[in-house]
């Protein structure tokens, strides 16, 4: 009855999600809104319509539309493309998630926060989503233009941003006690590079081999074979299942089969990163939210306003043209 059960909740999730997805296009908006209303009016929070009671289920769903997701980002932000806007991303990176850290900080100093709130929320306004930001770039087909290239470069980024506050909050909660920032950065730069070497090693002359004697749906099976295991190698080192999703698609990027394995991809990509958006929504507690909605709106608008003024100064001070700088 379990496996029954998934069917029955992933017909649920993709009929809530493509009604909620046309209704807001039809209005105007992203479609990730329209997924994010799916899934808190289908989720268990939403009583009378909680549809869905066993999130977990559907949050496993989630995970692979995450890693389909952040592969189809890669392989559009191929490791030469990355390698071309050099070190002026990686330093506006940095700068903007000081400049965002700080003015989270002052907020919460003018308004009475502890040390320990100022830095939680800090670590939370510091990164930005790069699934959400891939979507909204492919929806204003800004994909293939720079200030899309940056933004999503900088997102890609800060997944280094993310474990480094990861590890700070870690040694907060248990008293100090924990690895360094520069430990952090050097084992993930030194994991990154592994991964990097052995991939363009290995990637290349596997697809070749593949393509002079596979067919194009066993090549598919083999590069979906790869994709998993490389996102579940990322996750057992101690990061995310994206980062791992993320470098094997750059890496695939670089060779001539390129374009096969991106239309081959496409599909499922576009299915599980609709299941992926939903299962956030249906976290989503409108009861825990409506109490705290002045603060909620208040943070909304704060971060809606320094946010982009920080990341938008950082670009600029690494020598980004200012309307780029704007834009992305």
């Amino acid at each position: 009855m379990d496996g029954l059960s998934l069917i029955q909740d992933l017909a649920i999730v993709l009929l809530a999600a493509g009604f909620a997805g046309t209704l807001c296009r039809r209005l105007g908006l992203s479609v990730i809104v329209g997924y994010l209303v799916a899934g808190v009016a289908i989720g268990p929070f939403t009583p009378p319509f909680s549809f869905i009671q066993d999130v977990d289920r559907i949050q496993t769903l989630s995970q692979i539309g995450l890693v389909f997701l952040m592969f189809g980002i890669g392989l559009g932000l191929s490791l030469s493309r990355m390698g071309r806007m050099g070190w002026p991303t990686l330093a506006a990176t940095g700068l903007g998630a000081i400049i965002m850290l700080l003015l989270t900080q002052t907020l919460g100093a003018a308004v009475g926060w502890s040390g320990a709130q100022g830095m939680f929320i800090a670590a939370m306004f510091m990164c930005s989503s790069s699934a959400v930001i891939a979507k909204v770039a492919a929806e204003l087909n800004l994909t293939h233009e720079r200030p899309g290239q940056l933004a999503l470069s900088i997102t890609v980024l800060e997944d280094v941003v993310a474990v480094i506050m990861l590890t700070l909050l870690g040694s907060q909660a248990r008293g100090g006690e924990s690895e360094t920032v520069s430990t952090v950065i050097a084992t993930m730069s030194a994991f990154v590079t592994l991964l990097i070497g052995a991939g363009l090693l290995m990637v290349p002359r596997l697809m070749r081999r593949l393509e002079a004697r596979a067919d194009p749906e066993l090549q598919t099976i083999i590069v979906a074979g790869l994709l998993f295991m490389l996102a579940m190698i990322a996750l057992k080192a101690g990061y995310s299942l994206a980062l791992g999703a993320f470098l094997l698609g750059a890496i695939v990027a670089e060779i001539p089969q390129r374009t096969g394995v991106e239309r081959a991809f496409t599909g499922m990509r576009d299915l599980f990163s609709s299941v992926f958006f939903v299962s956030i929504g249906m976290m989503i507690d409108l009861r825990l939210v409506l109490p705290a909605w002045p603060m909620i709106l208040g943070l909304v608008a704060f971060v809606m306003i320094v946010r982009p003024i920080a990341t938008g100064l950082a670009l600029t001070l690494v020598g980004t043209r200012p309307r780029e700088a704007r834009r992305a």
